[in-house]
Parts: C-alpha cells; sequence; structure tokens
C-alpha cells in the first residue's frame, strides 16, 4: 500500500495519537504490513536546519545537509506509518536499535527533495520482536541521492529467535578521544529541533513512568553529536554512517567518544566516563 502526502505530518498531533496505541496488543504472532508513505518537494528550513546545526555541533560544509538530518527530517513519516491501524504495535513500547545512513550524493541545502519512507522487513529476535524503516531522497532528476534504514524493536517475550551479537567493546585503536557534558535539559532543547516528544526524553517524571531512573538523551541526538566531532577531526562531511545503539545515556551525562580510522572508515564509541558502559558504537565514512 503506498500513499502521498502533500507536506509532511505535524509531529505533535502524531504523538499525541501515539499515547492512543498503547491499547494495541499485538499478540505473539506479529506481522508487519508492507506500507510506504512519499511526500513530494520537501525542503528543509533554513532556521530548523541553523538550530539543528548548533545543537549537534555540525560545522562542516553548511551548504550541505548532515548526514543526519534527512532521516530526523522524515521522523513524522515513520511515525504516520506506524500509526497506521494496521500496524500492530504500541509506540510506546519500541527501542531503537540499529541505523545505517548512505548520503549517496551531496545533498544541497536549499533544494527539494521528494522524500519516501517505507515499512519492509520484520523478525523475531531473542529480545522481541524487530522491523526495518526505510527512508530515501529523491532529487529534481529523479535520482535517489539518499538512502537510510532504522530498525527498532519491541521488547516481548519470545520462544527462541536469532540471539544477534553485541558489538565488542571499544578497541584499543580508537586512540582519538573527545569528552563533553551532557545537560540535564537537552532532551528538551532538542525536542522540538528534531520533532522528538517521546516523554523518555523530556523529564525525570516522564521517563520513569516508562521503567528509567532518569530522563535519557534522544539516541540521533548523541549520535550526531559524536559524528560532528568525528567529521571535525576528519576535516570532511560524513558519506556514510551506522550505529549499534547499546545502553541509554540518563540526564544528565559525562561521556567519551572514541574514534579511529580503521578499515573503510572511522571506528567510533561513545562511552560513559565514569565506567566501561558503552552508549554506541559505529562506524562513519
Amino acid at each position: 500500500m503506498t500513499d502521498t502526502l502533500m507536506q509532511m505530518p505535524g509531529a505533535g498531533g502524531l504523538y499525541a495519537r501515539a499515547l492512543g496505541t498503547a491499547r494495541r496488543k499485538p499478540g505473539k504472532n506479529i506481522r508487519i504490513p508492507r506500507m510506504e508513505v512519499k511526500v513530494p518537494a520537501v525542503q528543509a528550513d533554513p532556521r530548523r536546519l541553523s538550530a539543528y546545526r548548533e545543537i549537534c555541533g555540525f560545522e562542516l560544509a553548511p551548504e550541505r545537509l548532515p548526514i543526519t538530518f534527512p532521516q530526523v527530517q522524515a521522523a513524522p513519516l515513520h511515525m504516520w506509518l506506524m500509526l497506521r491501524p494496521e500496524f500492530p504495535i504500541p509506540l510506546m513500547g519500541i527501542v531503537h536499535v540499529r541505523n545505517v545512513f548512505e548520503a549517496l550524493k551531496p545533498m544541497p541545502a536549499e533544494s527539494a527533495y521528494d522524500v519516501r519512507a517505507a515499512l519492509t522487513e520484520g523478525r523475531r529476535t531473542h529480545q522481541g520482536y524487530e522491523f526495518d524503516l526505510l527512508t530515501e531522497y529523491t532529487d529534481a532528476a529523479g535520482e535517489i541521492v539518499y538512502r537510510s534504514l532504522m530498525t527498532p524493536l519491541y521488547r516481548m517475550k519470545t520462544e527462541g529467535g536469532p540471539v544477534r551479537a553485541k558489538p565488542a567493546a571499544p578497541a584499543p585503536a580508537l586512540a582519538e578521544y573527545r569528552s563533553f557534558d551532557v545537560p540535564a535539559d537537552i532532551g528538551r532543547r532538542y525536542a522540538p529541533i528534531g520533532g522528538d516528544f517521546n516523554p523518555i526524553h523530556l523529564f525525570a517524571l516522564t521517563a520513569k513512568a516508562f521503567g528509567f531512573p532518569r530522563a535519557i538523551a534522544h539516541g540521533m541526538w548523541s549520535l550526531a553529536r559524536a559524528a560532528a566531532l568525528i567529521e571535525i577531526a576528519r576535516g570532511a562531511p560524513a558519506r556514510s554512517l551506522s550505529v549499534q545503539f547499546r545502553q541509554p545515556l540518563l540526564l544528565p551525562g559525562r561521556v567519551a567518544l572514541k574514534f579511529g580510522e580503521g578499515e573503510g572508515g572511522s571506528e567510533f564509541a561513545l562511552l560513559a566516563r565514569s565506567s566501561e558502559k558503552v552508549h554506541f558504537s559505529g562506524r562513519l565514512a
């Protein structure tokens, strides 16, 4: 099923509707329907893009869209798909586990792009049920210039299912080191820019309602902050980025980004400064 919208849905209304999905009872035999949605001629709002660059720390190539921005801009389409009545899973029970981003060509910030988001594959794992959301941007010439694949997980009791190995702890080859503090209000500051108003990111009280001791940082903000720092060190904007999220970053937080050149790009990991807890790891090229 393919739907076409004439503009991006508003994030605020989508999150209000997301709370209502708590009534969904997916059962054991989850099936993710194949659905997609398209929006033509999407152009980045200059003020939002400027605010996004500032809060994430993107300094290079201001004439281009940063590697993570198209995914953030398309987030309302992901929500729109998961709010369809055919989608069986409650949205508040979903966590973000993996992402792959590819800028197939430089993306001028002032250009308009046709955006497509699609629910594709779903599978059982030992942790529950995970599924894939594909995002593509097409330029005026009809060429796909950006592609991303996001994998969320719905935690549930399962019988069997493949066990996905967790990434190893950072290797000694990650010789570069950048430390930074993450303020307690970063979730509230990022939410209107990133369009993600999930209550687990906003206040300790609302995060506790979902089982967290304190609010947690947006994964897409902490990933973008890490990518921006590595870009500055490399002296070039990213063309590709992959990440495996491992443990939430509680707010406020004190973290260390470790990275180093490996096969096919810069390997990296974000760790807690007070322990060997790894928040995420991945590769940027």
